[in-house]
C-alpha cells in the first residue's frame, strides 16, 4: 500500500535531448503528442528531418511492437543524434504557439496513487492506449514523452522562474516547422534546486494531458520496480512530466468530438422522439451551430451538433451532468444503442467529419467543460469520460527525453 501524504516531488534527472550539431535544425525533430497527430502531419515531419521523433513514439513494427522503436533509439545514441546531458537538472521550458506563451518545469515526478490526492487525473482511459505506452517503455527503458500536469504555484515559484529565465540565455532556442517557438533552460542550481522544491512540496497537481502515459507509469511501476527497494528510490517510481502553473500560464480547454459508426441521423431522430427531446434538422454547419448557441445558458439541457456530413441537427436533452461529454457517454450513446467500438475522437470537427466520408456513421459535436470545471471535478474525486478534454496549446514532444538507465 502507498504511504499516505506523500508530497508532490518533481525532481532533476540527466535529460536525453537531440544535438543539434548532428540532426541539425532542433524544430525539425519535435512533433506535437503522438494521439494528435495525422498521417499528413507524421509525413511533413519526416520529409523534414529523418531523426524527428515521431520515428519514436510511432511504431511501424507492428509484428515485433516497439523493438524496431529500441533499435532505432540505441543507433541514434550511438551516433550522437541524442546525447544525454552531463548534469542532473530541472529544465524550464517556454513555448509560443499561435500567440499563447507557456512556461512550465520538466523534471520527474514521483508517482502517487489517486488515493493520495497529490496528481489528480480527471478522466477515465482506454486499456489499448494504456498497454500501447506501457509496451512502448517498457521495450526501450525510457520516458520519450512527458505527461503535461498544470496546478497554482504560489508567488515564491513564479518569481524563481522568472529569475532562473532572466539569468541567462536558453541552451536552445528554435522555431518549429509550424511556426511555434521553442526555450529551454538547464536549471542546475542546488540552491534554486532546493528553493522549487520546498515550493512544489504542497502541490497538488492535475493531469492535463496523459493520463494514459500515467497509468502506464503506475503499471510499470508495479511490474518492474524492487520490491525491497524503499518508496521512491527506484527509477520506475518516477515518470516525466511537464508542469505548468495554470494562474501564470493558463492553458485552454478544448473540445474532443466523437464519431459513431453505423449511426444514421435518423436513427437518432427516432430515439430522439421516443425520449421527447429535441430534435431539429437545418440547413448547414452555420445554421447548426447558430441554433446551439441560443439555449447556452439553460442548465437543464445539453445540446449537440450533429451531421452526417452532409445534413446537420441540433439535439436538445436533459442535462444528467454537468459535462458534455459525460451526457453524451451516460445517456445518448447507451439509448442510441451505441457500443464503445464504434466511438471515434477527434481533436478537430473536421477530422471527425471525414470519417463519415469513407463510412457511413454520425459526428458529434461536443462542447468542452471549462479549466474550473475541470479542477473541481477532480478535487471531488470524480472523473469525466475518456478524451473529455484537450488542454492546449501542448508542449512538443522531442524536447527533453529521460533513459530510465541513467536514473
Amino acid at each position: 500500500m502507498a504511504p499516505e501524504h506523500r508530497p508532490f516531488t518533481l525532481r532533476p534527472f540527466r535529460g536525453l535531448r537531440f544535438a543539434p550539431e548532428t540532426v541539425g535544425d532542433l524544430g525539425t525533430v519535435i512533433s506535437p503528442p503522438y494521439d494528435v497527430l495525422d498521417a499528413d502531419t507524421v509525413r511533413d515531419l519526416e520529409a523534414a528531418n529523418r531523426r524527428n521523433i515521431v520515428r519514436l513514439i510511432l511504431s511501424r513494427n507492428f509484428e515485433r511492437p516497439y523493438v524496431a522503436v529500441r533499435t532505432r533509439l540505441h543507433n541514434w545514441r550511438e551516433k550522437g543524434y541524442l546525447r544525454v546531458d552531463d548534469d542532473a537538472a530541472l529544465y524550464l521550458y517556454e513555448y509560443t504557439v499561435d500567440g499563447t506563451t507557456v512556461r512550465g518545469l520538466i523534471g520527474i515526478a514521483g508517482l502517487r496513487e489517486e488515493s493520495e490526492r497529490v496528481i489528480l487525473p480527471h478522466e477515465d482511459v482506454m486499456p489499448g492506449p494504456v498497454e500501447d505506452r506501457t509496451v512502448l517503455m517498457r521495450t526501450t527503458v525510457t520516458n520519450l514523452e512527458p505527461i503535461l500536469l498544470v496546478h497554482e504555484g504560489t508567488s515564491r515559484l513564479r518569481g524563481l522562474i522568472a529569475d532562473a529565465a532572466g539569468a541567462a540565455p536558453p541552451q536552445a532556442d528554435f522555431t518549429a516547422l509550424d511556426g511555434s517557438r521553442h526555450r529551454l533552460w538547464a536549471l542546475t542550481d542546488p540552491a534554486m534546486l532546493a528553493a522549487i522544491a520546498h515550493e512544489l512540496s504542497t502541490t497538488q497537481a492535475l493531469i492535463a494531458d496523459g493520463h494514459h502515459r500515467y497509468a502506464a507509469y503506475l503499471r510499470l511501476q508495479g511490474e518492474l520496480r524492487d520490491p525491497l527497494a524503499p518508496p521512491d528510490t527506484s527509477p520506475w517510481d518516477y515518470g516525466l512530466a511537464m508542469l505548468v502553473d495554470q494562474a501564470d500560464h493558463p492553458l485552454q480547454v478544448g473540445p474532443i468530438h466523437r464519431s459513431v459508426g453505423a449511426l444514421t441521423l435518423s436513427d437518432v431522430q427516432h430515439v430522439s422522439a421516443d425520449r421527447g427531446e429535441e430534435f431539429r434538422r437545418l440547413p448547414d454547419r452555420e445554421a447548426a451551430f447558430g441554433a446551439l448557441a441560443a439555449p447556452a445558458e439553460d442548465l437543464d439541457f445539453a445540446s449537440f451538433v450533429i451531421s452526417d456530413g452532409r445534413t446537420w441537427a441540433v439535439l436538445h436533452t436533459p442535462r444528467t451532468s454537468p459535462v458534455d461529454a459525460a451526457v453524451l457517454h451516460e445517456a445518448l450513446l447507451p439509448a442510441w444503442g451505441a457500443a464503445e467500438e464504434q466511438v471515434g475522437y477527434h481533436h478537430s470537427l473536421d477530422q471527425a467529419l471525414h470519417t463519415t466520408a469513407r463510412s457511413p456513421g454520425i459526428v458529434v459535436a461536443v462542447h468542452p467543460p471549462s479549466v474550473a470545471d475541470v479542477m473541481a471535478t477532480a478535487a471531488r474525486g470524480v472523473r469525466m469520460p475518456r478524451k473529455s478534454t484537450s488542454f492546449a496549446p501542448k508542449p512538443r514532444m522531442g524536447v527533453v527525453m529521460r533513459d530510465l538507465h541513467d536514473a
